[in-house]
């Protein structure tokens, strides 16, 4: 019996994609006025609050990925940033294997967890970043 392969390359594709995206202009023209900026400082200008489920996932989730790091030798980073108003945790290793219950169930739970999750390669090695909101708006 003969493999199956699939097999494709869109990076081409992709950058031609970018480079003529709607909008791009509109968004150059709001970064060179300064509206990000002073949209930053407004928002900054709200009192912020903990969400506590937000921060029961991050502190759950810096304990699993740092017992995960451990077990295979690699880097782990969590931060709350009182500045951003977010929080991160950064996993760094040479590889990243999900391949039993209980690290599937990480993976799951990662998943579950955070806002937004990267994997990206990095000072030689790959980053797992995830992202949790961590704080609120009080309004």
């Amino acid at each position: 019996m003969k493999n199956e392969v699939f097999e494709r390359d869109y990076a081409e594709e992709f950058r031609q994609r970018q480079e003529n995206r709607p909008g791009r202009d509109f968004l150059d023209a709001l970064q060179t006025c300064g509206f990000f900026e002073q949209y930053k400082r407004e928002m900054d200008k709200i009192p912020k609050r903990i969400v506590p489920k937000q921060k029961a996932d991050y502190e759950y989730l810096l304990g699993e990925c740092d017992a995960y790091v451990r077990q295979f030798g690699g880097k782990i980073r969590g931060v709350v940033d009182y500045q951003k108003w977010q929080s991160t945790i950064d996993l760094y290793l040479p590889h990243f294997e999900f391949c039993d219950r209980e690290s599937l169930s990480l993976l799951e739970e990662i998943a579950k967890r955070a806002e937004n999750v990267t994997f990206c390669i990095q000072e030689r090695a790959l980053r797992l970043s995830i992202f949790i909101s961590y704080f609120d708006e009080i309004y």
